[in-house]
């Protein structure tokens, strides 16, 4: 499935910034620099050892920052037509599920308690929208959608790569401001059990897509739903790993903080307060894609950029990741980075 880190798609580990590799865990976090195209993340660790200096020698340089989302809950949109594949109706049902799993989890507290909380993220169905898409728009009203390739799928290697999910952020902060998901429909997808063994379960794929949503990253842990590579056939990916549900933690814990680089935050602690739940996107919701913007900038894989100022400064970015099929054992990524919006 890997998410686009052109987008960041599968993202990194926190880079030097968050020791990831340290701790006993093979989850990774979405980072704001690309991993170089001949790593992937592994037992070892979610970014090589030289990773920060690979970054700043990109052009431009990029800091290796975690992203998330601020707000205490973020909106999502199906395009409306769906797939041939899939209904609407049964693709809403499992994408809601899908991102429940994740909203749902639940992070062990911190001290001597035994006990447990929810992760302090939550996300809204806004409903069918007009617009196929991915886009992002400083100007004009935005909608985070998944879309499905029926015909054709736009990327390369189309005959592993299942899901593609491409995230804006604030190159400055990692702060997350649209996301939206590529579903391949040019495959077999299977909805319901069982799943032939030439088959994609839906399921499966939509439930990795919605992690890197949310700036989960490829894991290195193969038992992980956030591991790179999908089996034809198999249904274990729609079930979270510890693994899984200790990254979700890590960026979202309980009590409404979000984990950030210590740069982001404004008294250094590396923690950031929520936002209150407001599921409409950064300059408003629109079901339909935008119009071309006679000032300003919107942002996509092969949008052309303007002249805006972010709150913030910088340049927005973007980055996408992307699952793969198993046959599929080495990791694309792309980077682009426009005037910010």
């Amino acid at each position: 499935m890997r998410s686009r880190r052109r987008a960041t798609a599968s993202a990194l580990g926190a880079a030097a910034l968050l020791a990831l590799a340290s701790d006993a865990h093979a989850f990774c976090r979405t980072m704001t620099c690309p991993l170089p195209p001949d790593f992937a993340p592994g037992p070892d660790g979610c970014v090589p050892a030289d990773f920060a200096s690979f970054c700043a020698s990109l052009s431009p340089p990029a800091k290796p920052l975690p992203v998330w989302w601020r707000n205490a809950c973020v909106g999502y949109d199906i395009q409306k037509n769906a797939s041939r594949q899939i209904a609407y109706d049964t693709a809403s049902a499992i994408v809601a599920a899908a991102f429940a799993k994740w909203t749902s989890a639940t992070c062990a507290t911190e001290g001597g308690d035994a006990g447990s909380s929810r992760v302090s993220i939550d996300v809204r169905d806004l409903g069918p929208v007009d617009c196929d898409a991915v886009q992002y728009n400083s100007n004009q009203g935005n909608q985070h959608v998944i879309i499905f390739h029926d015909d054709v799928w736009p990327h390369d290697d189309a005959n592993n790569t299942l899901g593609l999910t491409t995230v804006t952020f604030d190159p400055d902060t990692g702060e997350i401001y649209d996301a939206d998901m590529e579903i391949n429909a040019t495959v077999p997808l299977s909805v319901g059990d069982p799943v032939p063994p030439d088959g994609y379960d839906f399921e499966s794929i939509i439930t990795h897509e919605t992690g890197h949503f949310l700036g989960m990253a490829h894991s290195g842990d193969d038992r992980a739903t956030m591991f790179a590579h999908y089996t034809p056939g198999t249904t274990s990916m729609r079930v979270l790993t510890n693994d899984d549900v200790s990254g979700i933690c890590s960026i979202y814990p309980p009590g409404g903080m979000r984990a950030v680089d210590k740069s982001a935050s404004p008294d250094g602690s590396g923690m950031v307060v929520e936002d209150a739940c407001d599921p409409t996107p950064r300059h408003g919701f629109s079901s339909e894609c935008a119009k071309p913007p006679s000032k300003g900038c919107a942002v996509a894989p092969s949008a052309e950029g303007g002249g805006e100022t972010a709150a913030g400064g910088g340049a927005l970015a973007v980055l996408a990741s992307s699952l793969l099929a198993c046959a599929r054992r080495r990791r694309r990524h792309a980077h682009r980075s426009t005037p910010a919006c």
